[in-house]
């Protein structure tokens, strides 16, 4: 009996014990299930060896159990969490690994070399403690983290690094990474135009304050896209009423000085807000060899042909001409402008064409063939709709014919005839009609106003030629053109030789020939560049080619920041 009463007491006081283990255990559970609040647990924890978890993690699953467990879904719509990053990332460094000396830090959404460079976000200096304070008032601090992700295409070195160093950067801060890469498709199709990120790696495209706009505005979040509505590149998710007021501002103007304006103002908001942290331009490069003078690429798409009519020889004596040979890496399936686009291409038809108009480098037009006063014509003022053209005198085709009116509308009206045509198709429909005043003078009639409709000039023909055949049909491998270069000789494959027109209207080049030779071995182009046998050509932008250039003394190096430019992006999509 005793024995009895006994064990009856042990069981009792062991499922006493078990209850209130039970019960403690159910109240330190509550403080660690998922969501947890992990600052808070990881304050009270007297576990070393918890802290030194999320020190460096290397674990996806332990990542984002962690990550998951944060109060807040939201934690990059805190300004101070955004501030705290763009402090904390050393750019200076990100541009040094990358390209050395030879690039510089972006402080704006356009090249320094840009009419629309505002530098507005050089306050975003490396500052770490100015990010430890940001980051503090938001709540988080290397004691306490906060978890985030970062994504680019997994297929860039470059971009791979830019990570890295902003990863190894904030995690002084008290942020933690994960580098969440995906092939390109992937990331822009499944992830970025979905909102699906928080941080990204990517470049953008800004050569006018119009590029903004697909950017920017509110109406371009990509949920926002119909078959009317394209190019919704908000991948911000961002809406700000004054910027959206900004961007419309500048579609109703043609005057390049109120777009500046309004352009500054819009970088400033973006800057302030901290949704975009711009890192680097892209770069174009070029090399040639050293006694060849006055070089200069353009920023539009890296031609080195840009000026060539101010090239010199070096210690030449008199206006001596002399002829150069050009290494292209793609040769151009074809010359006519308007059966496709490519680099090569441009470059050797920049020599042989000249338009109405050119554009610059400040993405506003610069009259060639026409006299530019007279667009403040009469005709002009009274109807917004209508554009009166006067072409300048003594301007020829490389046969010696003059440039006429009927050129420019024989022209567009084969363009506007050719379905297999599609370059700025819509633009040339809204052409209504177009009237030869007189051998100089043209009136253009649009069925609605249309603010840069001067890119739909940047190419003429003569009537004679388009009275032949459709364009289309029309300078496959041959070109004939006006500018201070003709085309003489094609053979495919090989080469493309160039010499000077003699009928051309403007500055004649010292240059008299050029030779334009293709290979697709980027190599063997620079080895037959410091052998001698190239004279200019382009160069990949790589560091190591780039120091290699630059130590040899009979080469000059040519650098110049192109519209593309590399960015940290910081997406406002509200997470459920």
């Amino acid at each position: 009996m005793i024995k009895t009463i006994f064990f009856k007491k042990i069981i009792l006081f062991t499922i006493l014990i078990f209850l209130v283990i039970s019960l403690l255990f159910s109240n330190s559970c509550k403080n660690i299930s998922s969501p947890f609040d992990l600052n808070s647990f990881l304050k009270n924890s007297s576990s070393s060896s918890l802290k030194n978890t999320t020190d460096n993690i290397e674990d996806r699953e332990l990542f984002f159990k962690l990550k998951n467990s944060q109060k807040d879904r939201n934690p990059l719509s805190n300004i101070n969490i955004r501030k705290a990053i763009f402090y904390g990332i050393d750019r200076q460094k990100i541009v040094n690994e990358l390209y050395g000396d030879n690039n510089n830090v972006l402080n704006s959404m356009f090249n320094s070399s840009s009419f629309f460079y505002n530098p507005v976000w050089s306050e975003y200096s490396y500052n770490l403690e100015k990010a430890k304070d940001f980051l503090s008032k938001a709540g988080y601090s290397t004691e306490n983290p906060l978890f985030l992700t970062i994504v680019a295409t997994d297929n860039s070195p470059s971009r791979i690094k830019i990570e890295n160093i902003i990863k190894e950067n904030l995690d002084q801060i008290g942020i933690k990474l994960w580098i969440d890469n995906k092939p390109p498709n992937e990331l822009y199709i499944n992830t970025v135009k979905k909102g699906d990120f928080e941080l990204g790696v990517w470049s953008l495209y800004t050569f006018s304050p119009d590029d903004l706009n697909n950017y920017l505005s509110s109406s371009k979040i990509p949920v926002n896209e119909t078959g009317e509505n394209k190019n919704c590149n908000n991948f911000y998710w961002y809406k700000n009423d004054e910027t959206d007021l900004l961007l419309k501002n500048i579609k109703e103007t043609e005057n390049i000085n109120e777009q500046k304006n309004y352009a500054d103002s819009i970088q400033k908001i973006v800057s302030e807000n901290a949704i975009i942290l711009p890192l680097f331009s892209r770069l174009f490069a070029a090399a040639c060899k050293e006694k060849i003078n006055n070089v200069e690429i353009s920023s539009i798409d890296g031609n080195f042909f840009k000026n060539i009519e101010n090239w010199s020889l070096k210690n030449e004596t008199g206006n001596q001409s002399f002829e150069i040979i050009a290494g292209m890496s793609a040769e151009p399936n074809t010359l006519n402008p308007f059966l496709e686009e490519n680099t090569s291409m441009n470059y050797i038809n920049s020599l042989i064409l000249k338009g109405l108009w050119t554009l610059n480098e400040n993405s506003s037009y610069q009259p060639e063939l026409v006299i530019e006063e007279n667009l403040n014509s009469e005709v002009n003022t009274r109807n917004l709709n209508a554009k009166k053209i006067i072409l300048k005198d003594n301007i020829y085709w490389e046969d010696g014919s003059p440039i006429i009116a009927s050129d420019v509308k024989a022209t567009i009206d084969a363009i506007k005839n050719d379905k297999s045509i599609s370059r700025f198709k819509n633009d040339f429909d809204k052409i209504n009609k177009i009237e030869v005043v007189n051998e100089k003078e043209l009136t253009v009639y649009f069925k609605e106003n249309i603010k840069d409709w001067k890119k739909l000039f940047l190419y003429i023909f003569p009537e004679k030629d388009l009275k032949k055949d459709k364009l289309s049909n029309l300078y496959m491998y041959d070109i004939f053109g006006n500018g201070p270069y003709k085309l003489k000789e094609w053979k495919k494959g090989e080469y493309i030789l160039l010499t000077l027109n003699n009928n051309y209207f403007g500055k004649k080049p010292l240059v008299s020939d050029i030779k334009i030779i293709f290979n697709n071995n980027e190599k063997l182009l620079i080895d037959s560049l410091k052998k001698g046998d190239i004279d200019i050509l382009s160069i990949p932008v790589d560091l190591n080619t780039i120091e290699e250039i630059k130590s040899d003394k009979k080469l000059n190096l040519i650098l110049k920041e192109g519209n593309l430019w590399e960015q940290l992006a910081v997406c406002l999509k509200k997470k459920e």
